[in-house]
């Protein structure tokens, strides 16, 4: 039986196999199956290999079977695609506050170029953690030069190991449909921080799809 509440989660671990850059998975909310896996992959490994292994994550892990019919595979050259070349990390993070209200201003970077993300909300434990992971949502999308790309669902704190970790939900909006993203991250330095690090953990990997040539 599927979860659909659990396909980003599938789709998580299958984009951990060796040689899979990304994974769109489909389901058929009627019958409670899933009916397409769309994955791009470099050269490094077969399409019958990484079939086979799509095929063993998903029964090993949440006991669901596969026809391999229903996976479809694209493949390009390792120079032509680099998700590693597409990735943003943080610049600086500044938080302000001014007649009970908090404002955060965070710089991204990209090789040598810089991109600027402003937000402002209630000055809260809460309040702080969002108005980060929105100021980083917004220089993402300076970056891509587009807009309600990457909406911020929720941010929250928690305890892990007797560790503090910050961890955000990211509506991430495409032409082949909408999908809930996660990121996480330890704090460190400031729970700000932990807020901007876990956004970019959750986009990071789907800038490519949005990457201007």
């Amino acid at each position: 039986m599927v979860d659909f509440n659990s396909i980003e989660e599938y789709q998580e671990l299958l984009s951990k196999i060796p040689g899979i850059l990304n994974v769109r998975i489909i389901a058929d909310a009627d019958n409670n199956t899933l009916t397409e896996i769309h994955v791009l992959s470099n050269t490094s490994r077969s399409p019958k290999q990484i079939v086979r292994d799509i095929q063993s994550a998903l029964l090993a892990s949440y006991n669901i079977r596969i026809d391999h019919k229903i996976i479809s595979i694209a493949q390009v050259m390792d120079g032509d695609y680099n998700v590693n070349n597409c990735r943003l990390s943080i610049d600086s993070i500044q938080l302000f506050t001014r007649n009970g209200m908090v404002e955060a201003r965070v710089l991204l970077k990209m090789d040598d170029r810089i991109y600027e993300g402003q937000s402002a909300g209630g000055n809260t434990v809460q309040g702080r953690l969002r108005v980060a992971a929105e100021a980083a949502l917004q220089a993402v999308h300076q970056y891509l030069d587009e807009e309600f790309v990457f909406i911020l669902s929720d941010v929250t704190k928690f305890t892990l190991a007797d560790r503090k970790v910050a961890a955000v939900s990211v509506m991430h909006f495409t032409n082949m449909g909408n999908e809930y993203l996660s990121g996480s991250a330890f704090v460190q330095n400031s729970d700000d921080e932990a807020a901007v690090k876990a956004t970019l953990d959750a986009v990071n990997r789907r800038l490519f799809m949005h990457s201007k040539k």
